[in-house]
């Protein structure tokens, strides 16, 4: 990671503060119109996510690097289900919940990593 633009632990009370610092920081970069509102979207999934499953501490960093801002949310709660990390078909069944994955890995560049140690999803967004 070369430069942080934002790094901060949150809980829930903090989900739209963080929406807000989010689409400041990437568009600061450069990053606008339908390409930062999906970037945004994407990582509002992934801090609401990390909230709802996962366990605090739960962190976020933010930077940019090689031409793509990337943003990092980690939780150590107990890991994302194989059965759930591997679908990638729309959870359509599911009355509440089941869509963050499947609407982040078509918003941006997507890498997760999770155990039973807690969970870090990193996005990018190519810059302009």
């Amino acid at each position: 990671m070369s430069g942080i633009l934002l790094s901060l632990e949150f809980d829930q009370k903090a989900i739209t503060d963080i929406r807000h610092l989010v689409r400041r920081t990437a568009s600061g970069y450069g990053l606008a119109g339908d390409a930062l509102d999906d970037y945004v979207l994407a990582v509002h999934e992934a801090v609401t996510n990390a909230v709802r499953y996962g366990r605090a501490p739960h962190s976020i960093a933010i930077w940019e690097q090689s031409g793509a801002v990337y943003c990092e949310v980690q939780d150590s709660g107990p890991g994302i289900p194989y059965r759930i990390l591997k679908r990638d078909e729309l959870a359509e069944r599911l009355p509440l919940g089941g869509r963050g994955l499947w609407l982040m890995r078509r918003l941006a560049r997507i890498i997760i990593h999770t155990g039973a140690d807690g969970t870090t999803v990193r996005l990018a967004a190519i810059l302009p």
